[in-house]
């Protein structure tokens, strides 16, 4: 229709290259640079066409593939196809790590239709959906709603990560506070002996704090070294980049809760195990 200058059907899969497996999008090939940017770092998507692929900067380290050579691509219904590479990519997170020819990819999947369908040009969103007339279904969005879609669908994902992260969190804290308590209240006939040769409750209380602060302290450092470690592997593996990141408050607020309950765990059974009569603790029986 007038005013379109190209016109990109999307169609999502996940296919195989060898043992490894990989995000993968049909796409139209003419005009794929007018509607797409996964900024290009080799070849071009202009070069796109019926048995070529673009591959992200990942798939192109993990196949081994470069600019001009073939990669075997195994598609949803088990066939495989030899594809020459044209261009690699740097966005694959979110461009999926494959870009193919949309007739080759669709043909094999049990979904051939386009999930979406990007538009460039200069027509106008009434245009097109009077052009979408017959197709009720069809929503036009421009970038900025396109952007919001995605955005509350992302916060929702994310919405799920934070709840099964509080799970885990909450199940951790219980297990810590539970061997905090423990380990405490197992000390009393230490606690009875030490008044006994003179030492007061504050004293031992201060004692407590400051081996508390140690394990805090230990725990914090020990901690983040594996969680920087962790996401620094993961991060690397993939953006190429061993740059994890953690949101300062929100990582304070994790120690700052971890470092309370620690002290709050010791605090408490240590003051009952000082309540009780010094004399009887340390004859009692374990």
């Amino acid at each position: 229709m007038p005013g379109v200058e190209a016109v990109t059907e999307v169609v999502r899969s996940t296919v195989y290259c060898g043992p490894d497996r990989f995000p993968a999008q049909g796409v139209t090939p003419r005009g794929l640079g007018r509607t797409m940017d996964p900024k290009v770092t080799a070849g071009s998507l202009d070069a796109m066409g019926e048995d070529t692929v673009a591959v992200s900067r990942l798939a192109a380290d993990t196949r081994k593939a470069a600019v001009g050579g073939t990669l075997p691509v195994t598609l949803g219904d088990g066939d495989t196809v030899t594809l020459r590479v044209v261009a690699v990519y740097e966005h694959g997170l979110g461009f999926g790590d494959l870009l193919l020819p949309v007739g080759v990819l669709a043909a094999h999947v049990d979904n051939p239709l386009a999930s979406s369908v990007l538009v460039a040009g200069t027509a106008t969103r009434e245009e097109l959906a009077a052009a979408a007339g017959p197709f009720p279904a069809v929503r036009i969005l421009g970038r900025a709603e396109l952007d919001a879609v995605r955005g509350a669908q992302a916060g929702s994902q994310a919405q799920v990560n934070y709840v099964a992260m509080g799970l885990i969190i909450a199940f951790t804290g219980i297990a810590v506070v539970n061997t905090l308590v423990m380990a405490t209240t197992a000390r009393r006939r230490e606690f009875a002996l030490l008044r006994l040769i003179g030492t007061t409750g504050r004293q031992v209380r201060a004692m407590l704090r400051w081996e508390t602060l140690m394990v805090v302290l230990l725990s914090v450092g020990l901690g983040s070294a594996v969680a920087y470690a962790t996401l620094a592997a993961y991060s690397a593996g993939m953006t190429g980049a061993a740059r994890p990141y953690a949101p300062p408050l929100t990582y304070l607020g994790v120690v700052g809760a971890a470092a309370l309950l620690a002290f709050v765990a010791t605090a408490l059974p240590a003051r009952l195990a000082l309540r009780a009569d010094a004399a009887g603790a340390v004859g009692a029986r374990e």
